[in-house]
């Protein structure tokens, strides 16, 4: 495989609301639906459409299948071996509410996704893969040991903070940021990770192992990637915006993508930006995948890059 990625499958119900209320106060749900999600099986899906071969490791319940999900993936060629089916448990769901700014509020369950903490590592999966992307799971253990074999094997490990809960652990970063190549996180999550690593500055954060750190701008989408010895600033591709959800991830699956198709980093981060463009068109995290073709064409429309 290309990617393996590490992280919980997910039944999104998103929700586009009139406003994001105060407690004790209400607002009006406009619009509504299921659709599939999870940081992890967004990556694989995505980078998957851009023509890699993934999988995805993660515990699932009875509706991964029934809810037409499982279907889903195997059409888009992502490899499933890594997949468990927990009985009697429903798969992880996550309820997402956007107000019209992009404002949103995020609840999830963890159902079947609480498992990972009785999973074994995947050893033959993450030594046939080219790089393994680590995102939020049920259990920050798992993804440290997933993390460790794979760099003890020397694969390079991707790792999105992500808005896991988890990553306010620092014994979860410290046991991470060892082993991690690329890490991903928007701006309003870099004063948490520091400070739980007691680190003051992105260069202390490099030197802790990182090669490359990739800051997501939550507000405006433009992002900047850092290196030991360079940062680029990357601009946002983002026009029309129906659903914010999925953003980030599409980002990570396009640079993983043009990184492991030989781009330097800052075509790769131009082009997650390009990805990004296209999964905000449409309300779902996998519903406007684009293929490897569409992403460069509207990466040269935009930025004038030869492909």
């Amino acid at each position: 495989m290309d990617l393996l990625a590490i992280g919980g499958i997910a039944l999104d119900q998103i929700f586009r609301v009139d406003r994001l209320p105060e407690r004790h106060f209400e607002g009006i749900i406009q619009a509504y639906g299921t659709y599939y999600g999870g940081r992890a099986p967004n990556v694989a899906a995505m980078a998957a459409k851009l023509g890699l071969k993934t999988g995805i490791v993660s515990p699932v319940g009875r509706d991964f299948t029934t809810s037409g999900y499982e279907r889903h993936l195997k059409e888009l060629g992502v490899n499933l071996r890594g997949v468990v089916n927990v009985a009697g448990e429903k798969t992880k769901q996550i309820w997402l509410f956007t107000d019209a700014s992009g404002q949103q509020i995020t609840f999830f369950h963890y159902g079947a996704e609480s498992h990972f903490r009785d999973m074994e590592v995947p050893e033959k999966l993450i030594a046939e893969s080219k790089i393994v992307h680590v995102s939020s799971s049920g259990d920050y253990k798992f993804n440290i040991r997933c993390a460790q074999c794979a760099h003890s094997k020397g694969i390079p490990v991707s790792f999105d903070v992500g808005n896991d809960p988890f990553t306010e652990v620092p014994e979860y970063l410290r046991g991470l940021m060892p082993c991690t190549s690329y890490l991903f996180m928007n701006d309003i999550e870099v004063a948490g990770v520091l400070g739980r690593m007691e680190l003051e500055t992105m260069q202390e954060l490099l030197a802790y192992g990182s090669s490359t750190v990739t800051v997501i701008n939550k507000r405006d989408k433009t992002s900047q990637i850092h290196t030991k010895d360079f940062a680029y600033s990357i601009p946002s591709a983002i026009g029309t915006v129906k659903d914010p959800t999925g953003a980030s991830d599409a980002y990570v699956a396009a640079l993983l993508a043009a990184r492991l198709k030989g781009y330097n980093l800052e075509t790769a981060g131009t082009l997650g930006a390009c990805e990004a463009s296209f999964i905000v068109e449409q309300t779902g995290c996998q519903t406007n995948l684009p293929d490897w073709s569409q992403l460069c064409t509207r990466c040269e429309m935009l930025f004038g890059i030869d492909f």
